[in-house]
Formats: structure tokens, C-alpha cells, sequence
């Protein structure tokens, strides 16, 4: 399984994984995966965000199948 092939799927679930961390309180652990995300959004849209800048929809748009 190569996983260039699936990394906007990557990208999305470690945004999520971070949230749910950010949420239930485990900031470290929610600062890594939101940085991985954000660093694979990166290489995906070739664009220049911050990590709080992202949002869900963002990560929504990569994966075609959630985009609407």
C-alpha cells in the first residue's frame, strides 16, 4: 500500500484524531497530529496556512468523496 496515494485520506483522519485529543484534553498529543495534518495539507495544496487557520472543511475538500 503506498501511502501517496491515500494521504489527503491521512491528512483528514490526523486532523480529526487532533480535535478529538484537543477535546478530551491531551494538548500534546493533539499539537502532533495537528501539525502532521497541517504539514500534509501542505504537500497536497502546495499552499501556506498555520495550523490554526485550518478547519474541517478544509480537510473536507481534500478527500473527494466528503467534498459537496
Amino acid at each position: 500500500m503506498d501511502p501517496n496515494v491515500h494521504k489527503s485520506e491521512i491528512a483528514r483522519t490526523t486532523f480529526l484524531k487532533g480535535k478529538l485529543f484537543e477535546a478530551s484534553g491531551k494538548t500534546q498529543k493533539a499539537s502532533i497530529a495537528l501539525r502532521v495534518a497541517t504539514r500534509l495539507w501542505k504537500e497536497i495544496t502546495k499552499k501556506d496556512r498555520d495550523v490554526k487557520s485550518l478547519a474541517m472543511e478544509d480537510f473536507d475538500g481534500l478527500v473527494a468523496f466528503w467534498s459537496r
